[in-house]
């Protein structure tokens, strides 16, 4: 899969608002071929064609087209990454609730409200945190005003209660905050053109292709990547990994890779839909 390319001239599009949004396409794009994360993309995929609450093991499959077996050992993964949960005695699955929701956030702190990604992105989103076992948020940009990153999903899979006990300050940042803030906003800004008015040193960013850097959670660290609209950004992905497993250069590179192939797969989902809906 390509790595995504940072071009600093990128066109920006607007809406009347002076906002982005993640792309609704009219349809989902075919699921990639062959392989591990193409299957769980799949079967993601069916649980969110199939609708919230719980689904049995034969309509999972009939809608992804593949076996029973398969299916099967592909929700048990995702079960032990937290992703999903097989509940009653005969083994129906459902998409966490935790999936899509902040654990906690006051009422007087909510950002301006913002949109769901697409189910297709939304898959790959999931796909991402059961491929790392890590924290995935996905921003677009707000730039009416203090140009800011707000969050339009999240995965936490096995690690809400960490979020749970987290500092509501922190919550809050991860939710929204200025571009400058972290990796998230600064994937984003790298691709807004002139870093003339910002204090960030952002060429790294842009020769990389992606930002890492401290997150808003404690010990956690950021690692985010742009996503595309064809030539214009429209959003960033972002996966909070754990410090000690930072500290290993394999896991880093591999969260790296992960995070890469994860925005190159969105900015296909949303370039290849050929539409756009505003939040």
């Amino acid at each position: 899969m390509d790595r995504i390319r940072v071009v600093g001239d990128a066109r920006v599009i607007h809406d009347r608002e002076g906002e982005f949004a993640l792309l609704h396409p009219v349809a989902a794009p075919s699921d990639r071929t062959g392989g591990a994360v193409a299957r769980t993309v799949a079967v993601l995929r069916a649980l969110i064609r199939l609708g919230p609450g719980e689904h049995p093991l034969a309509s999972i499959a009939e809608s992804v087209a593949l076996p029973a077996a398969t299916v099967h050992r592909y929700l048990q993964a995702l079960v032990r990454e937290g992703a999903v949960e097989q509940r009653g005695p005969r083994a129906r699955y459902a998409l966490v609730d935790a999936l899509h929701g902040a654990p906690h956030s006051p009422a007087t702190t909510q950002p301006p409200s913002a949109g769901s990604p697409s189910p297709a992105v939304r898959a790959e989103l999931v796909t991402l945190q059961s491929r790392t076992g890590q924290i995935v948020f996905v921003y677009r940009p707000h730039l009416i005003g203090n140009p800011m990153r707000i969050c339009v999903d999240r995965a936490y899979g096995p690690h809400r209660d960490e979020l749970l006990t987290a500092p509501q300050g922190a919550l809050r940042t991860l939710e929204s905050a200025p571009l400058e803030v972290d990796p998230g906003g600064h994937a984003i800004l790298a691709c807004l053109g002139s870093s003339a008015d910002t204090k960030i040193d952002i060429s790294h960013v842009r020769e990389e292709g992606h930002a890492i850097g401290p997150s808003a959670l404690p010990g956690r660290t950021m690692i985010a990547a742009p996503l595309w609209y064809g030539s214009a950004v429209a959003g960033s992905v972002a996966l909070l990994a754990g410090d000690a497993q930072m500290r290993r250069a394999v896991t880093r590179a591999r969260y790296v890779a992960a995070v890469m192939d994860a925005a190159a797969a969105m900015s296909g989902q949303l370039t290849r839909s050929g539409t756009r809906r505003a939040s």
